[in-house]
């Protein structure tokens, strides 16, 4: 079978990449060792963080989540029986700028049910039960443009070969893509481990099913408490060396059932089911690279030294899990794998398209990695206060874990919440000129209200965004246009030109601030590039973007949300030099 893109590994981030691939029209083939029935009444991530929430949105992706999910607003933290100031997860209390202001607590099985819906739904298979072997690069490319030659053992003891032009390793902490492709996993285990539960529970504590809560607990760490999906409770406690030692024959689930009961006194509890639980170390790894082109690989079956290392128009990425692993402890992990396939898939699906140059395909690298490596280091802090130990940067302050967790969690909170994790500048995706509006290239696009035309409708500007993999150009104006008038005109004859040589990859839409009663009185005529919005009632979209009504403004926002290029409205021309550093225009 030739294909474009082999995805291993069907958790949610490689389910999220097969889905927004083949929504791009790319040939995906999406494999997945496990057979169906592996995928039953198993925990593993259970939390959905507002930027991913945000992310999903853009893909139709998030109403049917909020369909099944728990719904996280208020916390609280009990000592010794008693509620105290909250020194836990009280962060979640005050998220702000954005519409999904809450965390989600939905257990990864239900979360990949709905991924896989949504494959369905666009034509995508998931092949059950198919384990990657092996891989084989060659310099003679088959008849799909790829260099690729996957071997995959099926179930059923038959095997398949797969030709792609890339691979995307999805497939955990243990990938075989990683390995396969010689790409270093560099960190190591703590000697940390912790319990995490799912179980059906009756208690006296109060608020058990209003938020996550935080016990302090002396002989388990902190404990957590978390309301979850369907019924159910997450409850999550240190396995300490003392807790070992108290069981020579193993720790089985009557031990964990045990020592949840300790972990949660005084508070009574009664556990009615289980439906999975599991003791795992903490580790902090994090890949070498993300990406091995065809020439760094070591399974080269020919000998034509004709491939190059910077060559991206063939290669192997690793997403999620494969590319870094952290605790549990601010449930980073999935969020930030799904946030790696967003990123990823536009502009892979871009430069198989013929849209992009293959040279964008090195900014996945240079935004994520550093991303996951700012996730890492504060987990580092995160896993210790956790288990009730002093991190080591705390050393000699008298401080006590509990204490030192509040302070690490609410200094972080946007970066845990994921509403602020920005890329660099980089002059090519991430480009910076002007000053026209106080968000820098890199950082998220806020998503504000505006309003419909005639109906005055509330819309949020990402549901207008939809991620279909084209940038967004979004035109601020004043109305009555006066001063803009001219500027207006010449915008409207330039964006002719402009669509015919990078129209298949741009999308439009024009806010407007002031009164008018339609969009052409607004504008004074003239024609909007794309639908139109009014802006709410005292131009909060434009307060919140620091775009001054007066000069009026252009942002390019990518697919992913984030800001790519920002420039005065009068400054028009300078769009073909932004997507001239990346972008293939379309010759006439």
């Amino acid at each position: 079978m030739d294909v474009d893109v082999f995805v291993c590994g069907a958790g949610p981030v490689g389910l999220i990449l097969a889905y927004q691939l083949k929504r791009m029209g790319i040939a995906v083939y999406l494999a997945e060792k496990a057979p169906g029935t592996d995928h039953v009444n198993y925990g593993r991530a259970g939390a959905i963080n507002p930027r991913t929430m945000e992310l999903l949105d853009q893909l139709s992706l998030a109403d049917p989540l909020m369909q099944h999910g728990f719904v996280c607003k208020s916390t609280s933290t009990f000592k010794d029986g008693q509620r105290v100031p909250d020194r836990g997860w009280d962060f979640v209390q005050n998220i702000e700028d954005t519409a999904f202001d809450f965390i989600l607590h939905l257990r990864q099985m239900y979360t990949e049910r709905i991924f896989r819906k949504a494959l369905e739904g666009v034509g995508q298979l998931v092949h059950e039960g198919s384990r990657l072997v092996d891989y084989s690069v060659t310099n003679s490319l088959h008849d799909n443009g790829s260099r690729y030659t996957v071997i995959l053992e099926n179930f059923d003891g038959s095997t398949n070969l797969v030709n792609a032009r890339y691979i995307i390793g999805a497939d955990g902490g243990s990938s075989t893509v990683r390995k396969l492709a010689g790409i270093k996993f560099l960190g190591d285990s703590t000697p940390l481990e912790w319990v995490r539960m799912d179980a059906i529970v009756t208690t006296n504590m109060p608020d058990s099913r209003v938020g996550p809560v935080s016990i302090i607990s002396s002989d388990h760490g902190n404990v957590l408490w978390a309301p979850m999906d369907h019924g159910r409770t997450r409850i999550g406690f240190r396995c300490t060396p003392q807790m070992r030692q108290r069981y020579d024959l193993g720790i089985g689930l009557a031990e964990i059932k045990f020592e949840a009961l300790q972990a949660l006194r005084p508070f009574d509890i009664t556990i009615e089911s289980v439906d999975w639980w599991t003791i795992y170390r903490v580790s902090h790894r994090l890949a070498e690279r993300y990406f091995a082109s065809p020439a760094t690989t070591p399974r080269i079956v020919t000998s034509q030294d004709v491939l190059t290392a910077d060559d991206k128009t063939s290669g192997i990425f690793i997403a999620g899990d494969a590319a870094h692993t952290h605790s549990s402890g601010t449930a980073q992990g999935m969020n930030v794998g799904i946030q790696d396939a967003t990123n990823l898939s536009w502009k892979l699906a871009g430069v198989i398209k013929g849209w992009f140059d293959h040279k964008i395909l090195g900014t996945y690298e240079s935004e994520r990695r550093p991303a996951a490596a700012k996730v890492i280091k504060l987990d580092e802090s995160i896993a210790s206060v956790m288990s009730g130990e002093v991190p080591e940067a705390y050393t000699g302050t008298q401080k006590d874990p509990s204490t030192i967790f509040h302070e690490v969690l609410n200094r972080n909170a946007q970066v845990t919440v994921g509403l602020h994790v920005p890329y660099e500048v980089d002059g090519h995706l991430n480009r910076s000129h002007y000053t026209t509006c106080d968000i820098m290239p890199g950082q998220r696009a806020p998503d504000v209200s505006l309003c419909k035309p005639g109906t005055l409708d509330l819309i949020r500007l990402y549901t207008i965004m939809q991620n279909t993999g084209r940038f967004w150009i979004i035109t601020f104006v004043r109305s009555p246009p006066l001063q803009h008038a001219l500027v207006l005109e010449r915008y409207t004859r330039y964006l002719v030109d402009f669509k015919g040589r990078w129209g298949p990859f741009c999308d439009y839409a024009m806010i407007i601030t002031g009164e008018a009663l339609s969009v052409s009185d607004a504008l004074a005529g003239h024609e909007p590039p794309g639908n139109a919005y009014f802006d709410v009632e005292k131009g909060l979209a434009f307060e919140r973007y620091g775009v001054d009504p007066r000069k009026g403004g252009i942002l390019v926002i990518r697919p992913d949300g984030v800001v790519g290029f920002p420039c005065p409205l009068d400054c028009f021309h300078d769009l073909e030099r932004y997507f001239g550093g990346f972008a293939l225009p379309t010759e006439p």
